[in-house]
């Protein structure tokens, strides 16, 4: 797991870094390899703007968020991500030899009228 950190116009802190790679943690398990992530900090018109880019499995995921904390700005982005991973999870096991796949399933028999 690779997770670079970048800080624009704000001072570097341990306790951030800490906080982000707990949180990258928590995503790490939704996927199967290894992520490579950028995750960049910083603050914009009095707002604290978190943004991530994620890799992994070949598949590339972006977040951003913004708000009057950091620590509330990583956490809606960190939400942000894991809903694109669960998303693109859910249609790849829709998808997959024997799930159910809407293109596939077939059509309610209609009745004749031929009265």
């Amino acid at each position: 797991m690779g997770i670079a950190i970048t800080f624009r116009h704000l001072s570097p802190s341990d306790a951030l870094k800490g906080y982000v790679h707990e949180k990258l943690e928590r995503v790490q398990k939704y996927l199967r390899q290894p992520l490579d992530a950028h995750v960049t900090l910083f603050t914009e018109k009095h707002m604290h703007v978190a943004e991530v880019s994620l890799a992994s499995e070949g598949r590339h995921y972006q977040a951003r968020h913004d708000s009057e904390d950091m620590y509330k700005s990583i956490d809606l982005m960190i939400d942000k991500v894991e809903h694109q991973i669960s998303r693109h999870h859910d249609a790849s096991t829709r998808n997959k030899k024997g799930g159910d796949n809407l293109r596939v399933a077939p059509l309610a028999a209609e009745p004749d009228d031929a009265d």
